[in-house]
């Protein structure tokens, strides 16, 4: 009887031994830090034929504090290379011009995130996001060539797909739609409409 119980308590030692590792493994994530590429877009203005630019998701992070409700942040950039007929006025005469554009633009903001876990392994973010949105152009012609930078505050909204596929790893894809009250210099009274596409991994926290 003694060897009995002596071989019981011994196993029950065993199996909390065994049990607290895998209650530490299997511990939901609460964050994520991850990078991503993709395609951007212009949205908004029917008269430019701005094209498929590229977006860099330098730093997408997230982490909820209980029942899927937290907070979201991301430094992306982004660049567009087109061609536009500018419209030039030269002592009251009008006339158009072909012209080269660069946009290039940055954003930083912070805002609210709602995550909805699928499965063990995968989840939805819901994210509004609230900071600046820097603008950068070139334009040139056989004419002219000039430049500007503009920088406004910017509201953005997203929707993110994570599916960890190790211990510490996940794949990201998102969806994001930034607006600002920036106007373009090549398209006069247009605010920033920037819709990016992004796939990447990131580090589970």
């Amino acid at each position: 009887m003694q060897k009995i119980s002596r071989l019981i308590r011994i196993a029950l030692v065993l199996l909390v031994a065994y049990q607290v590792p895998l209650q530490a493994q299997d511990r939901p994530n609460k964050g994520y830090i991850g990078v991503g590429l993709g395609p951007s877009f212009l949205v908004g203005n029917n008269n430019v034929k701005a094209g498929t630019g590229l977006n860099l998701n330098l730093l997408n992070v997230g982490y909820t504090f209980g029942k899927g409700f937290g907070v979201t942040g991301t430094w992306a950039g982004g660049a567009h290379i087109f061609d536009l007929d500018a419209t030039v006025n030269n002592q009251g005469t009008t006339y158009t011009v072909p012209t080269e554009v660069e946009l290039s633009y940055g954003t930083l903001m912070i805002g609210p995130m709602y995550t909805l876990q699928l499965t063990d392994n995968s989840s939805v973010d819901f994210k509004a996001r609230l900071g600046r949105l820097y603008t950068r152009e070139e334009a040139k012609s056989d004419d002219a060539a000039s430049e500007s930078e503009k920088s406004t505050l910017s509201a953005s909204l997203g929707v993110g797909y994570r599916q960890k596929i190790a211990n510490r790893w996940c794949l990201m894809l998102s969806s994001d739609y930034y607006a600002g009250r920036q106007q373009y210099s090549f398209a006069t009274g247009q605010n920033a409409h920037i819709l990016n596409f992004t796939a990447g991994v990131g580090f589970v926290l």
